[in-house]
């Protein structure tokens, strides 16, 4: 390999190249959380500057890495320069692309790391995603193993879903909702209107409060209507129906081939109808008829919990491990935020002292 003719490029502005690589993907791990579009509506909720680290080759050998870049200075540190540091979107994030030449990975990461660390980043912080694997192009950082991720293969057809992926149980609570006159609605892209997201939005935020989630997660309407303008054909929003009242909604974000559970909520006064079990059901239907091959839809707050046992009653046979990767590329100066952090904020930098970029929790 000749790395004179590798293309390395820092997009911050003009992201067509982003885009061009992304449509080089395979349609397999083609995933709405690497698109430019899915990066532009996230800024609504957590602010910072949009990156894509790119290195290209060919067709065959490329690797793209979109990122925020996020100010420390301005949460009040004293630090001898400005610093930054780095963390993908909500969901799932790191480098994607395609690899046939051996030291294609080895060159990506030595220029990335350099680039990084000559641009004042501190630290770094990655969610991998467990369907496309794609940590594999990411070698210098600490990758840990800490979810278990639930995903239904489709592709053996709805029937092998139903006879061998599903529980006993599943399959009884779905019997018994069928006779409960419930339905359920499939909105794609501009078919999301004002009265869908309004459905959507008051039962998850219902939802959200009943379970006394961190605020971070009552992401506001503003988000949500650019996450459907900039998605488009991407974002597709599911409402389940008890006669003609509104009882569980879903969206789910799609490329071609994988589908990931994004946000859910149901109304509480309606669990024994098991409106997600049923909401499940017609979405894997559905996803089935739109071709869609994987359906992942993450796993829980810990390891084994509730949530996760739920979830893994769809896919009794499923073993799909989550990882996270972090670096600290400036350790100086990582010292110093986290002895000004334990010293300002004690309570908070213990609470969140096993996290590494914990030092953004100021209370």
């Amino acid at each position: 390999m000749n790395s004179n003719k590798i293309q390395t490029e820092v997009l911050t502005d003009n992201f067509a190249k982003w885009d061009y690589l992304f449509t080089l993907l395979p349609d397999e791990i083609k995933s709405p959380f690497f698109t430019r579009q899915y990066y532009e509506s996230y800024l609504e909720i957590e602010k910072g500057t949009i990156e894509c680290f790119c290195c290209y080759l060919d067709e065959e050998n490329f690797l793209f890495y979109p990122y925020l870049r996020r100010d420390i200075n301005s949460l009040g540190y004293d630090l001898p320069a400005k610093f930054y540091d780095i963390a993908g979107a909500y969901g799932y994030n790191g480098p994607i692309g395609k690899v046939s030449e051996p030291n294609f990975v080895k060159y990506f990461n030595a220029t990335l790391k350099n680039y990084l660390q000559q641009s004042n980043v501190v630290t770094e912080f990655v969610k991998y995603c467990p369907i496309v694997n794609n940590r594999i192009f990411h070698t210098y950082t600490n990758q840990i193993d800490v979810l278990d991720n639930v995903y239904i293969d489709l592709s053996k057809g709805i029937e092998d879903v139903w006879s061998n992926s599903f529980e006993h149980n599943v399959r009884n609570h779905i019997h018994k909702s069928e006779k409960n006159n419930m339905s359920t609605f499939f909105f794609q892209g501009n078919e999301i209107n004002d009265k869908n997201l309004n459905i959507f939005y008051n039962i998850y935020i219902n939802t959200m409060q009943r379970k006394d989630a961190d605020k971070y997660y009552l992401f506001n309407k503003d988000f949500y209507n650019k996450l459907f303008h900039y998605l488009g054909k991407y974002s597709l929003l599911c409402v389940t129906y008890y006669h003609d009242i509104p009882i569980g909604a879903e969206i789910v974000l799609k490329g071609p081939k994988i589908a990931y559970g994004f946000l859910l909520g149901t109304l509480k006064e309606y669990n024994k109808l098991n409106t997600a079990t049923f909401g499940k059901w017609e979405l894997i239907k559905f996803l089935y008829k739109e071709s869609i091959k994987i359906y992942s839809f993450g796993g829980g707050k810990e390891r084994y919990d509730d949530i996760y046992k739920f979830k893994k009653s769809f896919s009794k046979n499923c073993n799909n491990p989550f990882f996270i990767g972090t670096y600290v590329h400036q350790p100086d100066i990582y010292e110093i935020i986290q002895s000004q952090w334990k010293e300002r904020y004690p309570a908070a930098a213990t609470k969140y002292a096993n996290k590494i970029q914990g030092y953004r929790q100021l209370a």
